[in-house]
This record gives C-alpha cells, sequence and structure tokens, in this order.
C-alpha cells in the first residue's frame, strides 16, 4: 500500500517529466495545455480553391490522326504562389488509341513555372472515333508567407474524335 508521501512524490515525479516535455501536468484546477496549431496545418486546412485555380484549355473536338494539344493552369491566388522548390509532376494516362508527346513530366517541360503559374503542354494525337478521356494527375505545391501546402489533383479531359476524308478511322 501506497503512503501519501510516496503518491505525493509519484505525482510531482510525473509533473516534472510532463513539464520537460513542454506541458504542464493537468490538475483539477488547471487543464491542460492545448497547443494551437502550427501554421503549417492551418495552411493545409485552407480549401484548395482559397489558394489556387485550375483552368484547362482543352479542345472538345479533334480529327482523328491530328495531333492537338490540351493545357492545364494553375494560377495560385494571393497571397499565395507556386512554390518553384518542389518537385512538380504531372503523368498522363490515355486510352491505347491516343498517341500522348510525353506523359510524364516535370518542372522542365513546364510552358511556365514560376511563382505565378505553372502550365503543363499535352501534345496528343487520337486515332479513332468516338469520345476520348486523358486522365491527368499534377503534383505542385503553393506557398503563403507563413507554410506551404502540396497537392495532387486530378483533371479529366474530354474531347469527342470525328473522322475526316483523309483520316483512317
Amino acid at each position: 500500500m501506497m503512503t501519501l508521501t510516496t503518491r505525493l512524490a509519484l505525482l510531482g515525479s510525473f509533473g516534472l517529466l510532463l513539464s520537460a516535455c513542454g506541458q504542464a501536468p493537468a490538475t483539477a484546477e488547471q487543464p491542460a495545455i492545448k497547443h494551437a496549431p502550427t501554421e503549417a496545418a492551418k495552411a493545409a486546412k485552407v480549401p484548395a480553391e482559397s489558394r489556387y485555380e485550375i483552368r484547362v484549355e482543352s479542345p472538345e473536338t479533334a480529327l482523328a490522326g491530328h495531333e492537338v494539344v490540351a493545357k492545364i493552369h494553375i494560377e495560385p491566388r494571393s497571397p499565395w504562389h507556386i512554390n518553384t522548390e518542389f518537385p512538380v509532376a504531372l503523368n498522363v494516362k490515355a486510352p491505347s488509341d491516343v498517341d500522348v508527346e510525353i506523359s510524364d513530366q516535370g518542372a522542365g517541360d513546364a510552358q511556365c513555372f514560376d511563382d505565378d503559374c505553372l502550365v503543363f503542354a499535352i501534345p496528343f494525337t487520337p486515332k479513332a472515333e468516338g469520345a476520348r478521356e486523358l486522365r491527368t494527375q499534377i503534383k505542385f505545391a503553393v506557398c503563403g508567407d507563413a507554410a506551404c501546402a502540396p497537392d495532387t489533383v486530378d483533371v479529366n479531359l474530354q474531347v469527342e474524335v470525328s473522322c475526316d476524308g483523309d483520316a483512317l478511322c
């Protein structure tokens, strides 16, 4: 059986351990200290549509056998900016009857990659008639004054492919 002195000594030791970890022990009179979220945690909770805008330039129709180009623009909203130190990446998955010139792109492939914009161009050539969908995934980060927020977004491009007199379909 523990004596009152032993209990108080253990409680004091426990309090020292907790204070060494940067948090005061909780008592009935004084609840445990709750730390405020870090700036990085706050940034990650800011909705994406508040941090940046995605705009897609893509043809609605295309001719089989003819190259077309789609573009995906990412523009940060103030006070955010594109993090040019982050390893940006674009990956494109297309149906087997669509040739994509470069299906994996990085910073060096971007048409614009600075504080104000990230733009990837996607040249592709559909080979058959009908509706086609290219699925893209983009990895990037935007930063504010106090923190950065990396993100991965999926953007699907849809095009209706038709045949002309010169194309074999």
